[in-house]
């Protein structure tokens, strides 16, 4: 009988022990739902680049900004979609992209020329963080941006 009863409490506390663990993803995966829903409603563009400049998230405000479905421009580079290779002044924006992946602290924060699908030029306050993997090493880049506005 006491094996029993020792055997219950075991069982009732390894239940509550689930019933907690399924409280906590029950909270956490409200919290990714919130966060979703802010990247996604936010009015600034978001998106993720690997070390490659090839763009891994594409946030709603980005694809009508751009003009560009998220299935197009997924697994593309930057480069000839969103930033051209030159700008209008001349500046070299592969140099410029190619940097930024290597190195993104020394474009914390930096303004560019890009391009909307159908081709006029926009400029772009962007805000760039490396985001660090397990290994410490960069996986990918956080890039925000919204446009500056052309003076009056």
């Amino acid at each position: 009988m006491e094996d029993r009863n020792k055997n219950k409490d075991e069982l009732l506390l390894e239940l509550d022990s689930l019933r907690k663990r399924v409280l906590e993803l029950e909270i956490t995966k409200a919290k990714e739902d919130e966060y979703k829903q802010i990247v996604e409603n936010a009015n600034s563009i978001i998106l993720l680049m690997n070390t490659k400049g090839v763009i891994t998230f594409f946030n709603q405000y980005a694809q009508r900004f751009f003009g560009f479905h998220e299935q197009e421009i997924l697994g593309k580079s930057v480069l000839g979609t969103i930033v051209p290779d030159k700008d209008s002044s001349g500046k070299d924006l592969i140099s410029m992209i190619n940097d930024i992946v290597k190195n993104p602290e020394r474009h914390f924060v930096n303004e560019n020329e890009n391009m909307r699908r159908n081709g006029e030029p926009v400029r772009i306050l962007w805000s760039n963080k490396a985001l660090i993997g397990k290994y410490g090493k960069i996986e990918e880049i956080l890039c925000i941006g919204n446009k500056i506005a052309k003076p009056e």
